[in-house]
């Protein structure tokens, strides 16, 4: 989506496309480039972070 994107896109397809995202990161075409490398050297720890944040910035009680 990120060069293809149209208005006509229906909202199905927007959602499947970030599904895929999250299922399936992309540490080469990243957002965040310390995120990236942390999730090429060191998978387990930067699930550990990722799952950290959810709860800190994510969490409805905040």
């Amino acid at each position: 989506l990120k060069d293809k994107w149209s208005p006509a896109l229906q909202i199905r397809t927007v959602l499947l496309s970030i599904q895929a995202l999250l299922s399936a990161p992309n540490p080469d075409d990243p957002l965040a480039n310390d995120v990236a490398e942390l999730w090429k050297v060191n998978e387990a720890e930067a699930i550990r972070n990722a799952k950290e944040w959810t709860q800190r910035y994510a969490n409805v009680d905040n």
